[in-house]
């Protein structure tokens, strides 16, 4: 973890300089928050080691951009795309990812087949219709290619429950770990690594009072260590703050 950890750690501080951005902010105040990033990669890293050319679907930051391009080097080609304009300039010169700003609910400017991989790391439950946007991965992912999501609101968070009840942000649509496996079957890719991730909150979503704090922040960096085994410890971890899923695209046979 230590040299992806490091380098986000440096983009985030160079785009701060760059310019404020909130949301970066909230993805940052902690090594928690940018820990939680490179775990959740890590454990999804071998479905890339592979890809010759992937796209971080949602990019915003291109944080997985990033963390591609170390792990693979030169020999991958990086695509991002997103609804905003092309804004976090530090990440996608450390990533060489080419940017396509999205003007459509769900399509995407993309051939068929053009992928080996696709990265949504916290999207899927933030697009409008959530099944035309399977539809357009399946398109645009090669037969046997993959799509990882990562970041994916847990329907049983404990994290969604405070949040909603203390009035902070939090998301609208949530996923059980068995929904996302159905929908995606029934949208034409088959799972085979799966689970939940995220058990140590990073307090990412609070927007300021005690969770900005410096004493608070260095709490759940210290408690961060724990994450690992608490993922692991059944049935706690249906509790988790997300699912995620690797799923491989597969096509119909006959009989």
């Amino acid at each position: 973890m230590s040299d992806y950890l490091a380098a986000l750690s440096k983009l985030y501080r160079l785009q701060a300089e760059i310019g404020d951005d909130r949301y970066l902010y909230s993805h940052s105040r902690n090594s928690a928050v940018i820990r939680r990033q490179v775990a959740i990669f890590e454990r999804c890293e071998s479905i890339l080691k592979d890809a010759h050319i992937v796209l971080d679907w949602g990019c915003r930051q291109g944080a997985d951009a990033c963390m591609v391009r170390m792990l693979r080097g030169a020999e991958v080609e990086i695509h991002g795309c997103d609804v905003g304009p092309l804004e976090y300039r530090a990440f996608y010169d450390f990533s060489g990812l080419k940017y396509s700003q999205l003007t459509h609910p769900y399509r995407l400017p993309y051939d068929d087949s053009s992928f080996d991989a696709v990265i949504g790391s916290g999207v899927l439950e933030h697009v409008p219709i959530d099944s035309e946007s399977l539809k357009e991965l399946y398109r645009i992912i090669r037969p046997q290619g993959h799509f990882i999501i990562t970041h994916l609101p847990n329907k049983y968070s404990y994290t969604e429950w405070l949040n909603r009840r203390l009035g902070n942000p939090h998301h609208l649509r949530l996923y059980s770990l068995s929904e996302a496996l159905n929908m995606l079957i029934h949208h034409g890719f088959l799972p085979i690594i799966f689970g939940y991730h995220q058990m140590v909150p990073s307090l990412s979503s609070p927007a300021g009072g005690v969770f900005d704090s410096p004493f608070s922040n260095r709490l759940v960096e210290s408690l961060f260590s724990l994450n690992a085994s608490l993922e692991k410890l059944w049935p706690l971890n249906k509790l988790s703050t997300n699912v995620f899923v690797v799923a491989k695209k597969v096509e119909a046979v006959n009989g």
